[in-house]
Protein backbone atom coordinates (compact mmCIF):
# COMPACT_ATOMS: atom_id res chain seq x y z
CA UNK A 1 0.00 0.00 0.00
CA UNK A 2 1.53 3.35 -1.03
CA UNK A 3 0.17 6.25 1.42
CA UNK A 4 2.20 9.90 0.42
CA UNK A 5 2.10 12.14 3.60
CA UNK A 6 2.28 16.17 2.55
CA UNK A 7 4.57 18.00 3.46
CA UNK A 8 3.79 20.72 6.03
CA UNK A 9 5.01 23.21 2.69
CA UNK A 10 1.61 22.01 1.72
CA UNK A 11 -0.92 22.75 4.22
CA UNK A 12 -1.93 26.38 3.93
CA UNK A 13 -3.55 25.79 0.57
CA UNK A 14 -4.76 22.47 1.67
CA UNK A 15 -9.25 22.32 2.35
CA UNK A 16 -8.75 20.11 4.98
CA UNK A 17 -5.82 20.93 7.08
CA UNK A 18 -6.74 18.85 9.85
CA UNK A 19 -6.32 15.57 7.73
CA UNK A 20 -3.05 16.75 6.83
CA UNK A 21 -1.96 17.86 9.89
CA UNK A 22 -2.68 14.66 11.63
CA UNK A 23 -0.52 12.99 8.54
CA UNK A 24 2.81 15.24 9.40
CA UNK A 25 2.37 14.94 12.78
CA UNK A 26 1.91 10.85 12.69
CA UNK A 27 4.58 10.04 10.29
CA UNK A 28 7.11 12.31 12.69
CA UNK A 29 6.11 10.30 15.38
CA UNK A 30 6.57 7.33 13.47
CA UNK A 31 10.41 8.40 12.47
CA UNK A 32 11.50 10.32 16.45
CA UNK A 33 10.37 6.55 17.87
CA UNK A 34 12.85 4.43 15.24
CA UNK A 35 15.63 2.36 17.08
CA UNK A 36 18.44 1.20 14.92
CA UNK A 37 17.87 -2.56 13.92
CA UNK A 38 20.87 -3.91 13.82
CA UNK A 39 21.78 -2.49 17.30
CA UNK A 40 18.77 -4.13 18.76
CA UNK A 41 19.80 -7.58 17.23
CA UNK A 42 23.27 -6.71 19.20
CA UNK A 43 21.85 -5.85 22.41
CA UNK A 44 21.86 -8.76 24.67
CA UNK A 45 18.10 -8.23 26.37
CA UNK A 46 16.09 -7.96 22.79
CA UNK A 47 13.64 -10.42 22.61
CA UNK A 48 15.30 -13.40 20.85
CA UNK A 49 12.13 -13.65 18.28
CA UNK A 50 12.37 -10.26 16.80
CA UNK A 51 16.33 -10.69 16.47
CA UNK A 52 15.81 -13.24 14.35
CA UNK A 53 12.89 -11.51 12.50
CA UNK A 54 14.99 -8.45 12.26
CA UNK A 55 18.03 -10.85 10.66
CA UNK A 56 15.58 -12.12 8.18
CA UNK A 57 14.71 -8.59 7.30
CA UNK A 58 18.08 -7.57 6.67
CA UNK A 59 18.45 -11.18 4.58
CA UNK A 60 15.12 -10.23 2.24
CA UNK A 61 16.50 -6.11 2.01
CA UNK A 62 20.10 -8.16 0.52
CA UNK A 63 17.80 -9.90 -1.59
CA UNK A 64 15.66 -7.26 -2.97
CA UNK A 65 18.26 -4.72 -3.45
CA UNK A 66 21.18 -7.74 -5.41
CA UNK A 67 18.00 -9.98 -6.98
CA UNK A 68 15.11 -8.00 -7.71
CA UNK A 69 17.13 -4.69 -8.61
CA UNK A 70 14.44 -3.08 -5.51
CA UNK A 71 15.78 0.28 -4.32
CA UNK A 72 16.77 -0.15 -0.70
CA UNK A 73 18.64 2.90 0.45
CA UNK A 74 18.10 3.68 3.94
CA UNK A 75 14.55 2.13 4.13
CA UNK A 76 13.72 -0.95 6.75
CA UNK A 77 16.74 0.00 9.16
CA UNK A 78 15.03 1.25 11.97
CA UNK A 79 12.44 -0.37 14.18
CA UNK A 80 9.19 0.95 15.54
CA UNK A 81 7.53 -0.67 18.28
CA UNK A 82 3.99 0.09 17.98
CA UNK A 83 0.69 -0.34 20.31
CA UNK A 84 -1.35 -1.73 17.35
CA UNK A 85 -0.88 -0.95 13.61
CA UNK A 86 -0.27 2.35 12.32
CA UNK A 87 -2.56 3.47 10.33
CA UNK A 88 -6.58 3.06 9.10
CA UNK A 89 -8.10 3.92 5.66
CA UNK A 90 -11.39 4.98 4.54
CA UNK A 91 -12.50 4.03 1.66
CA UNK A 92 -15.65 5.08 0.28
CA UNK A 93 -17.96 4.18 -2.96
CA UNK A 94 -21.56 5.72 -4.04
CA UNK A 95 -24.33 3.98 -3.12
CA UNK A 96 -24.98 2.89 -6.57
CA UNK A 97 -21.37 2.14 -7.75
CA UNK A 98 -19.10 -0.15 -7.88
CA UNK A 99 -15.69 2.98 -7.76
CA UNK A 100 -14.56 4.23 -5.01
CA UNK A 101 -14.74 7.71 -4.38
CA UNK A 102 -11.18 9.30 -4.89
CA UNK A 103 -9.43 11.28 -2.34
CA UNK A 104 -7.11 13.81 -3.51
CA UNK A 105 -3.41 14.95 -2.83
CA UNK A 106 -1.12 17.67 -3.57
CA UNK A 107 1.79 15.93 -5.96
CA UNK A 108 0.51 12.52 -5.73
CA UNK A 109 -2.85 12.74 -7.40
CA UNK A 110 -5.85 10.59 -6.14
CA UNK A 111 -6.21 7.64 -4.29
CA UNK A 112 -9.09 5.47 -3.47
CA UNK A 113 -8.29 5.71 0.01
CA UNK A 114 -7.75 8.34 2.95
CA UNK A 115 -4.86 6.89 5.51
CA UNK A 116 -5.15 8.31 9.75
CA UNK A 117 -2.77 7.69 11.96
CA UNK A 118 -5.59 7.11 14.81
CA UNK A 119 -8.57 4.82 14.30
CA UNK A 120 -10.91 7.97 15.99
CA UNK A 121 -9.68 10.19 12.96
CA UNK A 122 -10.68 7.60 10.93
CA UNK A 123 -14.29 6.44 12.35
CA UNK A 124 -14.64 10.37 12.54
CA UNK A 125 -14.19 10.55 8.42
CA UNK A 126 -15.95 7.11 7.92
CA UNK A 127 -19.01 8.36 9.70
CA UNK A 128 -19.10 11.30 7.89
CA UNK A 129 -18.89 9.69 4.23
CA UNK A 130 -21.57 6.97 5.34
CA UNK A 131 -24.16 9.25 5.08
CA UNK A 132 -24.55 9.22 1.24
CA UNK A 133 -21.89 6.44 0.47
CA UNK A 134 -20.97 3.15 1.66
CA UNK A 135 -17.86 2.90 3.50
CA UNK A 136 -15.25 0.68 4.48
CA UNK A 137 -12.24 1.30 7.45
CA UNK A 138 -9.42 -1.25 8.19
CA UNK A 139 -5.94 -1.53 9.55
CA UNK A 140 -3.12 -1.12 7.59
CA UNK A 141 0.02 -3.01 8.95
CA UNK A 142 2.68 -1.32 6.27
CA UNK A 143 2.80 1.36 4.00
CA UNK A 144 5.44 3.13 1.50
CA UNK A 145 6.30 6.55 1.79
CA UNK A 146 7.77 6.40 -2.08
CA UNK A 147 10.89 7.37 -0.71
CA UNK A 148 10.37 10.13 0.63
CA UNK A 149 11.35 8.73 4.52
CA UNK A 150 13.21 5.92 5.51
CA UNK A 151 10.15 3.71 6.20
CA UNK A 152 11.16 1.53 9.41
CA UNK A 153 10.32 -1.86 9.88
CA UNK A 154 7.00 -1.64 12.15
CA UNK A 155 5.96 -4.18 14.96
CA UNK A 156 2.40 -4.73 13.26
CA UNK A 157 4.21 -6.54 10.54
CA UNK A 158 7.43 -7.74 11.78
CA UNK A 159 6.63 -10.99 12.98
CA UNK A 160 4.93 -12.42 9.71
CA UNK A 161 6.05 -15.29 8.74
CA UNK A 162 8.92 -15.40 6.36
CA UNK A 163 7.06 -15.47 2.48
CA UNK A 164 4.52 -12.75 3.57
CA UNK A 165 7.10 -10.79 5.49
CA UNK A 166 9.15 -11.00 2.02
CA UNK A 167 6.35 -10.07 0.14
CA UNK A 168 5.38 -7.35 2.20
CA UNK A 169 8.88 -5.46 1.85
CA UNK A 170 9.19 -6.33 -1.53
CA UNK A 171 5.81 -4.69 -2.72
CA UNK A 172 6.52 -1.79 -0.91
CA UNK A 173 9.81 -1.60 -2.18
CA UNK A 174 8.04 -1.23 -5.80
CA UNK A 175 6.39 1.65 -5.06
CA UNK A 176 9.38 3.74 -5.09
CA UNK A 177 10.30 2.28 -8.65
CA UNK A 178 7.05 3.01 -10.80
CA UNK A 179 4.55 5.46 -9.03
CA UNK A 180 1.56 6.99 -11.30
CA UNK A 181 -0.62 10.03 -9.52
CA UNK A 182 -3.74 8.98 -9.17
CA UNK A 183 -3.95 5.68 -10.70
CA UNK A 184 -3.84 3.62 -7.38
CA UNK A 185 -5.20 0.17 -9.64
CA UNK A 186 -1.99 0.44 -11.63
CA UNK A 187 0.46 1.47 -8.44
CA UNK A 188 -0.78 -1.28 -6.03
CA UNK A 189 -1.52 -4.92 -8.85
CA UNK A 190 2.44 -3.64 -10.06
CA UNK A 191 3.67 -3.92 -5.81
CA UNK A 192 1.62 -6.99 -5.51
CA UNK A 193 2.61 -9.04 -8.43
CA UNK A 194 6.61 -7.67 -7.35
CA UNK A 195 5.78 -9.01 -3.83
CA UNK A 196 4.13 -12.17 -4.93
CA UNK A 197 6.74 -12.98 -7.82
CA UNK A 198 9.44 -11.95 -5.87
CA UNK A 199 8.47 -14.32 -2.44
CA UNK A 200 8.83 -17.10 -4.63
CA UNK A 201 11.88 -16.15 -6.09
CA UNK A 202 13.44 -15.78 -2.41
CA UNK A 203 11.78 -18.93 -1.31
CA UNK A 204 12.81 -20.68 -4.24
CA UNK A 205 16.46 -19.16 -3.23
CA UNK A 206 16.57 -20.21 0.49
CA UNK A 207 14.95 -23.94 -0.31
CA UNK A 208 12.54 -22.91 1.74
CA UNK A 209 8.80 -24.87 0.85
CA UNK A 210 6.86 -22.69 -1.20
CA UNK A 211 4.08 -24.70 -1.86
CA UNK A 212 1.95 -23.73 1.03
CA UNK A 213 2.52 -19.81 -0.34
CA UNK A 214 1.84 -20.92 -4.14
CA UNK A 215 -1.81 -21.92 -2.93
CA UNK A 216 -2.19 -19.39 -0.77
CA UNK A 217 -1.56 -16.85 -3.55
CA UNK A 218 -4.17 -19.36 -5.70
CA UNK A 219 -6.65 -19.28 -3.17
CA UNK A 220 -6.10 -15.04 -3.27
CA UNK A 221 -6.43 -15.44 -7.22
CA UNK A 222 -9.84 -17.00 -6.81
CA UNK A 223 -11.12 -15.84 -4.40
CA UNK A 224 -10.39 -11.86 -6.18
CA UNK A 225 -11.99 -13.59 -9.07
CA UNK A 226 -15.30 -14.11 -7.42
CA UNK A 227 -15.63 -11.22 -6.00
CA UNK A 228 -14.53 -9.49 -9.56
CA UNK A 229 -17.75 -11.30 -10.75
CA UNK A 230 -20.19 -10.04 -8.22
CA UNK A 231 -19.04 -6.47 -8.46
CA UNK A 232 -19.54 -6.97 -12.30
CA UNK A 233 -23.20 -8.09 -11.41
CA UNK A 234 -23.40 -5.02 -9.10
CA UNK A 235 -22.16 -3.08 -12.03
CA UNK A 236 -24.71 -4.16 -14.19
CA UNK A 237 -27.71 -3.55 -11.44
CA UNK A 238 -26.45 -0.07 -11.04
CA UNK A 239 -26.81 0.89 -14.53
CA UNK A 240 -30.67 -0.40 -15.15
CA UNK A 241 -32.89 2.88 -15.53
CA UNK A 242 -35.13 1.44 -12.41
CA UNK A 243 -35.86 3.55 -9.09
CA UNK A 244 -33.54 3.90 -6.63
CA UNK A 245 -35.88 2.26 -4.18
CA UNK A 246 -35.72 -1.30 -6.60
CA UNK A 247 -31.59 -0.86 -7.38
CA UNK A 248 -31.65 -0.59 -2.62
CA UNK A 249 -33.43 -4.22 -2.69
CA UNK A 250 -31.71 -5.73 -5.39
CA UNK A 251 -28.25 -4.44 -4.91
CA UNK A 252 -28.95 -6.52 -0.97
CA UNK A 253 -30.29 -9.54 -2.81
CA UNK A 254 -27.03 -9.56 -4.96
CA UNK A 255 -24.53 -9.40 -1.74
CA UNK A 256 -26.91 -12.39 0.20
CA UNK A 257 -26.62 -14.22 -2.78
CA UNK A 258 -22.82 -13.59 -3.03
CA UNK A 259 -22.92 -14.90 0.82
CA UNK A 260 -24.63 -18.23 -0.40
CA UNK A 261 -22.55 -18.69 -3.76
CA UNK A 262 -19.47 -18.20 -1.55
CA UNK A 263 -20.68 -21.02 0.97
CA UNK A 264 -21.61 -23.30 -2.06
CA UNK A 265 -17.82 -22.86 -3.50
CA UNK A 266 -15.97 -22.81 -0.22
CA UNK A 267 -13.36 -25.39 -1.02
CA UNK A 268 -12.08 -24.03 -4.63
CA UNK A 269 -12.07 -20.45 -2.87
CA UNK A 270 -9.70 -21.35 0.15
CA UNK A 271 -11.17 -23.92 1.82
CA UNK A 272 -12.41 -21.39 4.57
CA UNK A 273 -9.31 -19.26 4.30
CA UNK A 274 -11.85 -16.64 4.03
CA UNK A 275 -15.12 -17.41 6.16
CA UNK A 276 -13.99 -14.07 8.55
CA UNK A 277 -13.72 -12.04 5.63
CA UNK A 278 -16.98 -13.02 4.24
CA UNK A 279 -18.59 -13.08 7.60
CA UNK A 280 -18.51 -9.08 7.93
CA UNK A 281 -21.08 -7.67 5.92
CA UNK A 282 -20.14 -6.36 2.48
CA UNK A 283 -20.40 -2.96 0.62
CA UNK A 284 -19.58 -1.18 -2.74
CA UNK A 285 -16.31 0.09 -0.85
CA UNK A 286 -14.62 -3.18 -0.06
CA UNK A 287 -15.44 -4.92 -3.35
CA UNK A 288 -13.72 -1.71 -5.47
CA UNK A 289 -10.76 -2.00 -2.89
CA UNK A 290 -10.46 -5.86 -3.74
CA UNK A 291 -10.34 -4.49 -7.27
CA UNK A 292 -7.88 -1.47 -6.62
CA UNK A 293 -5.13 -4.36 -6.06
CA UNK A 294 -5.81 -7.37 -8.09
CA UNK A 295 -8.04 -6.68 -11.12
CA UNK A 296 -4.59 -5.63 -12.90
CA UNK A 297 -2.07 -8.35 -11.72
CA UNK A 298 -2.27 -10.68 -14.24
CA UNK A 299 -1.56 -8.47 -16.88
CA UNK A 300 1.92 -7.56 -14.62
CA UNK A 301 2.50 -11.03 -14.85
CA UNK A 302 2.62 -10.66 -18.93
CA UNK A 303 4.53 -8.13 -18.93
CA UNK A 304 7.05 -10.28 -16.79
CA UNK A 305 6.54 -12.86 -18.91
CA UNK A 306 7.74 -10.51 -22.19
CA UNK A 307 10.57 -8.97 -20.63
CA UNK A 308 11.83 -12.66 -20.08
CA UNK A 309 11.57 -12.45 -16.65
CA UNK A 310 13.95 -9.97 -16.27
CA UNK A 311 13.99 -7.79 -13.40
CA UNK A 312 15.34 -4.31 -14.73
CA UNK A 313 13.72 -4.65 -18.61
CA UNK A 314 10.37 -5.15 -17.12
CA UNK A 315 11.00 -2.07 -14.86
CA UNK A 316 11.29 -0.30 -18.33
CA UNK A 317 8.46 -1.56 -19.61
CA UNK A 318 6.13 -0.81 -16.68
CA UNK A 319 7.75 2.52 -16.83
CA UNK A 320 6.74 3.30 -20.12
CA UNK A 321 3.30 2.44 -19.81
CA UNK A 322 3.43 4.77 -16.34
CA UNK A 323 4.34 7.49 -18.82
CA UNK A 324 1.33 7.23 -21.23
CA UNK A 325 -2.06 8.88 -20.73
CA UNK A 326 -4.41 7.22 -18.46
CA UNK A 327 -6.50 6.11 -21.90
CA UNK A 328 -3.47 4.41 -23.55
CA UNK A 329 -1.58 2.73 -20.24
CA UNK A 330 -4.82 0.58 -19.86
CA UNK A 331 -5.53 -0.07 -23.07
CA UNK A 332 -1.68 -1.26 -23.46
CA UNK A 333 -2.38 -2.83 -19.86
CA UNK A 334 -5.34 -5.31 -21.47
CA UNK A 335 -3.06 -6.29 -24.33
CA UNK A 336 -3.16 -10.17 -25.01
CA UNK A 337 -0.26 -11.70 -25.18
Amino acid sequence: MAILLACTLVLGACANARFYAQAVTGQAALLFARRDAQELIEAPDTDPTLVRQLQLVSRVLRFAENELHLPVDGRYRGYVELDGVPVWNVVAAHEFAVEALPRCYPLVGCAVYRGYFTRRAAEREANRLSVEHDVHLYPVTAYSTLGWFDDPILSSFVHYDEAVLADLIFHELAHSVVFVPGDSGFNEAFAGFVGNEGAMQWLARTGADADAYRERLESAGAYARFLGDWRGRLATLFSEPIPDDAKRQLKAELFAAMLVDYRRNRERLGGGRYDVAMATPFNNARLALVATYEDSKRDFERLFAEAGRDWPTFYAKVAALAATPTDQRRRGMAQDP
